[in-house]
């Protein structure tokens, strides 16, 4: 047994081809592809058949992770469509949402000197929660219509989102060793 890896990851898991993913699903099915192709089974197989075995695990390990996460999802989903872009060098023209991006990194700044720096960094982490679900929302409302110009705008945004809690959370790694 082997995964098809001509499919794409939504075909593979059996899930429909759009933004929002069943978890309970994504990870039943996960799983259960996992069962049947994973190396342990072909221990004593073919150097074929386990060549095959972690082909397959490494490719599904890759489809349930790019599921799983947010950005990394619109920007695959975006990829189907032909839309590309590099996660590292791509930037938003959105001058308000880089405004405020720079607003909550000196929030960020403030926040590790503040009486309780765990307090506000975890006020800062649910506003910016809620804004990420603002853009998750623009993106799906954008690639639904079609309009995959707004969508990667809105899937580079979510990049900036990563980041900012990647921040936050070194702050608190750092504030937790003092």
């Amino acid at each position: 047994m082997s995964v098809d890896l001509t499919k794409n990851f939504f075909e593979v898991f059996g899930l429909p081809q759009q933004y929002e993913v069943d978890r309970d699903a994504l990870a039943s099915s996960f799983r259960a592809l996992q069962a049947q192709v994973h190396p342990d089974r072909f221990v004593n197989g073919t150097d074929e058949e386990r060549r095959i075995a972690m082909q397959s695990t490494a490719f599904l390990n890759e489809a349930n992770d790019t599921l799983q996460n947010e950005r990394l999802r619109a920007r695959y989903l975006l990829e189907l469509q032909g839309v590309e872009f590099s996660d590292e060098t791509g930037t938003t023209n959105d001058q308000d949402f880089l405004m405020q991006q720079l607003e909550i990194r000196g929030l960020i700044e403030d926040a590790e000197n503040a009486t309780d720096p765990f307090e506000e960094l975890d006020q800062l982490r649910k506003m910016i929660k809620s804004r990420k679900l603002d853009v998750e929302n623009n993106f799906q409302t954008s690639y639904d219509q079609g309009d995959f110009i707004v969508a990667k705008q809105a899937a580079i945004k979510l990049r900036f989102c990563e980041r900012i809690f990647g921040e936050i959370q070194a702050i608190e790694e750092r504030l937790e060793d003092l």
